[in-house]
């Protein structure tokens, strides 16, 4: 063989040592991503992250952090094997159980301009006892615009997710309110969805919305063009948990990475509480949630969805 040949040989056998070596030293000893990798590419067969629609803008960014390719989950929906689901364990499929890695509380988010009608005959909050007042009412009648015309108010669909009912339950918990059915003008699949409309159309839509406070966070900014959103919280209020469930081979540790304290630190910047440490670094236009109800019971659960239903 020629020298110069030789010498190409040699440069080729090289670069394929050096990929394999990059390709070891990027895997654990058990073949999945090192906790090092800040990659969004994940090897193939990686175990997955799948987050409800809420929790996306999270989701991607932890699966950027933890080399775990990312998608989304909705319940009702079979995740299959090789995945972590991050969900209320409500919205898991039987058999399906895991570690609470996140909280958010439920909140009400309304328009600057409407809140400064509404707030000042509420004692200085918006709630959804306040809410209760304005539902099926036009808005010159409670001191507003006339040109508002009808308060509007969105809801996520809660016979579809926890994270919805548990925001059905901050507004018909105890009944569901005179007027409502003439003042609830949009029922989204989930609340990310709800969320989307809303800062998409603006108050055109729904001049306030009862939605989880993750969701409401991830579009604060996106709403800016239209106005601003300002976000209430009733005391006491709904909670929702999420949980991180394994399902399949190496799904046990990416599950375990989520409760460490680097993952943990993550969660606030997108309006997510995290399950230890300090919620530090909430997104602006959050405040201090009210004090979490007990549990929903299997009867408050059946009433609560029978009325949403009899609207």
């Amino acid at each position: 063989m020629s020298g110069w040949r030789a010498g190409l040989v040699a440069v080729a056998i090289g670069g394929i040592i050096l990929a394999i070596g990059a390709v070891v030293a990027a895997l654990g000893d058990d073949g999945t991503p090192a906790s090092s990798t800040t990659s969004t590419t994940a090897a193939p067969g990686a175990v997955a992250l799948a987050c409800v629609p809420a929790l996306e803008e999270a989701c991607a960014d932890l699966g950027a952090t933890l080399g775990a390719p990312t998608r989304t989950f909705r319940p009702g929906t079979d995740p299959g094997d090789g995945v972590v689901v991050v969900a209320p364990a409500a919205d898991l499929p039987s058999g399906m159980t895991g570690a609470v890695v996140a909280r958010t509380p439920i909140a009400v988010a309304i328009w600057r301009e409407r809140a400064a009608v509404l707030a000042p005959g509420c004692g200085g909050t918006v709630g959804p006892s306040c809410l209760a007042g304005a539902y099926g009412r036009q808005w010159g009648d409670l001191g507003g615009d006339a040109a508002w015309a009808v308060f509007k108010v969105g809801l996520a669909d809660p016979t579809r997710s926890a994270s919805a009912l548990e925001a059905w339950r901050a507004v018909a918990g105890a009944g569901v309110p005179s007027g409502l059915g003439g003042s609830l003008r949009v029922r989204a699949a989930d609340d990310a969805a709800l969320l989307i409309e809303v800062a998409q159309f603006g108050p055109s839509r729904a001049d306030a919305v009862v939605a989880t406070e993750v969701a409401i966070a991830g579009q604060l900014v996106n709403v800016l063009d239209v106005g601003r959103l300002e976000v209430y919280y009733p005391d006491p209020g709904p909670w929702v948990e999420y949980v991180a469930a394994p399902r399949g081979g190496g799904a046990d540790r990416l599950a375990e990475r989520l409760l460490s304290p680097e993952v943990q630190s993550r969660l606030a910047a997108f309006g997510l509480r995290p399950a230890s440490g300090d919620a530090a670094g909430l997104p602006d236009g959050l405040g201090t949630p009210g004090r979490p109800l007990g549990p929903m019971t299997d009867a408050e659960k059946a009433a609560l969805l029978a009325a949403w239903q009899d609207l």
